[in-house]
C-alpha cells in the first residue's frame, strides 16, 4: 500500500516555527526564508486539512487554534520520533544532535541553567538549545503546546498529563535585612514574624506555595509589596521593606542595592519545593530531551547542598 501525504516535512516546519515564535516575520527570519514563503506553506498546509491553524491578528502576531495546539503535539512527536530514528543510523550512535527547546522556571534560570548549559555544550557540541523562561504555567502551556520538549521547574503542581521527575529537594528559608531583630538567629518559627511586612515573590503557583506554608502556621501575612523578580525580593528585604520566604540561596549575601540579606532557617515543619525535569507524559523522550535530564541530575545531585542553589 502506497502512502500519499498532502502535507510536507518543509510545511510542517514552518508551521512548528510560526507556533513557537507566533510571529511569521520572526519565522521567517529563524528559518532564513522571505515571509512569503512561510505565509504560503502555512495556508497551502491549512488548505491541505481543512482547517484554521492560527488566528491572524493585524499586527498582533498568530494564535494558535485547538487544531493548530493539536497539530503541534503531534508534530513535535514526528519530529522527535524521526530524529531518533537519524540518530540510530548514523555512524556514531552516542552523538546526540539536532535541536531542543529548555522552558525554564523564572528563578530557577540563573541557578541551573548557565551550568547546564555548559555541560550540553562540553557534552553534545552538535546539540542546538533554545530556552524560553515562564513561571510554572507559562512553562506547562509551553510543553503542552509542543513549543518545548522538556521543562525544569519545580513540584508546585501535580498536572495531568506530565511525567515530572524529582531532581532535588531544596527546602524554604527566610530572608531578612541585617538590623533585623531576628537576624542573628539560626532559626525562626514563622509565627515570631506574624507582625511584620511580607515582601512577595508574585509568580502564579508560587505565590500560593509562601502565602499556604504562612497560613498553616497561623499567619495571614500582610502582603506589603510584590514582585515576580527574584532579586527584586532580595533588594527590597535588604532595603528594610519587609521579610520574604525564598527558596533558591545565592552564594553571595549581597543584593543589587549593595545592601545585604540575611538568611534564617524555618523551625516549623514546612514544605520543601523539588527542582523537577518535566515532559508530556504520553510522549517518549527524544535522546536530546534524556541528555537534558542526565545533565540536570548531575548537576543537582544529592550530595549537593541545598545551600549551593
Amino acid at each position: 500500500m502506497v502512502h500519499r501525504f498532502s502535507i510536507t516535512l518543509t510545511q510542517l516546519s514552518y508551521f512548528t516555527e510560526c507556533a513557537k515564535t507566533l510571529n511569521m516575520t520572526a519565522a521567517s527570519q529563524e528559518l532564513h526564508v522571505a515571509q512569503s514563503a512561510v505565509s504560503t506553506a502555512i495556508s497551502h498546509l491549512e488548505r491541505s486539512l481543512g482547517a484554521a491553524l492560527f488566528i491572524r491578528q493585524h499586527s498582533k502576531g498568530l494564535i494558535l487554534t485547538a487544531a493548530g495546539e493539536a497539530l503541534l503535539r503531534d508534530t513535535h512527536r514526528l519530529f522527535g520520533l524521526l530524529s531518533d530514528t537519524i540518530e540510530t543510523i548514523q555512524a556514531d550512535q552516542e552523538e546526540v544532535r539536532g535541536a531542543i527547546t529548555i522552558a525554564c522556571f523564572h528563578t530557577l534560570t540563573p541557578f541551573v541553567l548557565p551550568q547546564l548549559l555548559r555541560l550540553l555544550q562540553e557534552r553534545h557540541p552538535n546539540l542546538t538549545v533554545e530556552v524560553v523562561e515562564g513561571d510554572s504555567e507559562e512553562n506547562l502551556a509551553a510543553l503542552r503546546g509542543g513549543r518545548a520538549e522538556i521543562a525544569i521547574g519545580y513540584d508546585l503542581t501535580a498536572p495531568d498529563g506530565i511525567e515530572q521527575e524529582f531532581i532535588a529537594a531544596v527546602p524554604p528559608h527566610v530572608i531578612l535585612h541585617t538590623d533585623h531583630p531576628l537576624a542573628q538567629r539560626g532559626s525562626v518559627a514563622l509565627a515570631e514574624l506574624a507582625a511584620d511586612p511580607l515582601v512577595l515573590l508574585d509568580l502564579p503557583d508560587s505565590r500560593e506555595y509562601f502565602q499556604r506554608m504562612l497560613q498553616e502556621a497561623g499567619i495571614t501575612p500582610h502582603v506589603k509589596y510584590r514582585t515576580k523578580n527574584y532579586e527584586a525580593v532580595r533588594s527590597l528585604v535588604a532595603m528594610g521593606c519587609g521579610f520574604s520566604i525564598l527558596n533558591q540561596r545565592p552564594r553571595i549575601e549581597e543584593t543589587y542595592t549593595g545592601s545585604r540579606t540575611v538568611i534564617v532557617e524555618i523551625s516549623d515543619d514546612v514544605r520543601a519545593l523539588h527542582v523537577t525535569v518535566s515532559s508530556l507524559a504520553q510522549v517518549e523522550r527524544t535522546a536530546r530531551a534524556r541528555a537534558v535530564a542526565t545533565a540536570v541530575r548531575e548537576l543537582l545531585t544529592p550530595a549537593d547542598s541545598a545551600s549551593d542553589m
